[in-house]
């Protein structure tokens, strides 16, 4: 055995002190074990019902919609002076579509026939310029604000005067 300068046995007091040793680590050990399994631990939220309000569904918009039948009718004008800008001839179309379409009503649709016998490029200038005239009487006439325009259409008759138009008014919503 050993003994230090005292004459004291240094085994002894070399085992107690790793005894001491071993007990704070052990100590240490399980205030970590504690603390790491009480940290963080909080009691449960309370359950809180919450009722939800209710929002409420978008109406839906409903859309214009066309009535079945349309309207027929023929204007008879110089269509040479309505071509070369003859403001009277085109006066003269945009009263009689006018006069075709009921007070209170809106046109959707129109469909204008310039009319040649060959169905040349004469009838689809006068179609084209009726639909311009319909654009003009839409800034001034709320009843054409919002009617759209179908192709340049050929009627193969032989008076080339002769112009045909087919209107579709916005059905009316029921009362």
């Amino acid at each position: 055995m050993r003994k230090n300068k005292s004459g004291e046995d240094m085994r002894g007091s070399s085992v107690a002190s790793a005894g001491w040793l071993f007990a704070d680590l052990l100590l240490v050990l399980a205030m970590l074990f504690l603390a790491a399994n009480t940290m963080g631990i909080h009691p449960p939220p309370p359950v809180v019902h919450v009722t939800p309000t209710p929002t409420p569904s978008p109406t839906p918009k409903i859309l214009a919609q066309l009535e079945q039948q349309y309207r027929e009718f023929t204007i008879h004008v110089d269509t040479t002076a309505l071509l070369n800008g003859d403001k009277n001839a085109a006066n003269s179309v945009m009263q009689h579509i006018s006069s075709n379409i009921p007070a209170g009503r809106s046109v959707g649709l129109i469909m204008v026939y310039g009319t040649d016998p060959a169905c040349g490029v004469r009838a689809k200038e006068v179609s084209a310029k009726v639909y311009t005239l319909v654009k003009q009487l839409g800034q001034t006439d709320v009843a054409f604000n919002k009617v759209a325009e179908y192709h340049t259409l050929c009627n193969p008759q032989s008076d080339v005067n002769a112009i045909t138009i087919d209107i579709f008014l916005f059905a009316q919503s029921p009362a």
